[in-house]
């Protein structure tokens, strides 16, 4: 039989403690104190995260009222959370090979591969499919010695400047512009979903691992 993984662990070990805290507050009374202490946790998040009316004011009373309690609650909440999200986050990884090529990004390309490969495993899919077309439009950048330079470049001006300079060849060229074109739908009202975001991000980290291989430059 199959160990249990450290997140499963922590999960067990919490409903073990949710089982205790109902045994020793039994009544009807603590069980809707508890609903609605979790009511209130999730309309603090939900709050920050959306526009919800007028509804939450009760909630913001409660918050300057108690803010280390709400605090409290919040920890437990998110906690909760991110450990039923742990499977996904791994099963995502895996999913993914190390990256590898000729030469190492810039620093500053490099935070945008790391952020946008880390938001698919967190599971942001719009940000991903963003973030994603960002690192290869800094990375065209950092090619043709633009990155840093405060120049407003168009991506497709970019990338006919590196198809000059034998940065690319023109099945690179299409696949780039092709990726770019799909992540760029996430930021003209199509929302993707994580299937949506892996295409793009898998795409990205392809061609960049391409892009730094090659020895072709201005």
């Amino acid at each position: 039989m199959k160990s249990l993984t450290l997140s499963q662990e922590c999960i067990s070990y919490i409903d073990s403690l949710d089982k205790s805290y109902e045994e020793d507050y039994p009544s009807p009374e603590d069980k809707v104190t508890t609903v609605l202490f979790k009511t209130i946790t999730k309309t603090i998040l939900m709050s920050r995260e959306a526009f919800l009316g007028e509804g939450p004011e009760v909630v913001e009373n409660f918050v300057k009222a108690s803010p280390d309690f709400a605090a409290d609650q919040l920890d437990d909440f998110i906690t909760r959370i991110v450990l039923q999200d742990v499977q996904g986050m791994v099963k995502r990884i895996m999913q993914l090979s190390h990256l590898e090529a000729l030469f190492k990004p810039s620093k500053n390309t490099a935070k945008y591969i790391r952020e946008a490969t880390r938001l698919y495993i967190y599971g942001f899919s719009q940000a991903c499919a963003a973030i994603s077309r960002a690192a290869l439009e800094q990375a065209l950048k950092e090619k043709l010695g633009h990155q840093g330079s405060g120049e407003f470049l168009k991506f497709q001006d970019l990338l006919k400047e590196a198809k000059k300079w034998n940065i690319v060849d023109e099945n690179t060229e299409r696949q780039i512009r092709d990726t770019a074109n799909k992540a760029d739908l996430v930021l003209h009202e199509k929302p993707t979903d994580l299937e949506g975001a892996f295409e793009v991000l898998i795409a990205v980290r392809g061609l960049l691992q391409l892009l730094y291989s090659t020895k072709g430059g201005f």
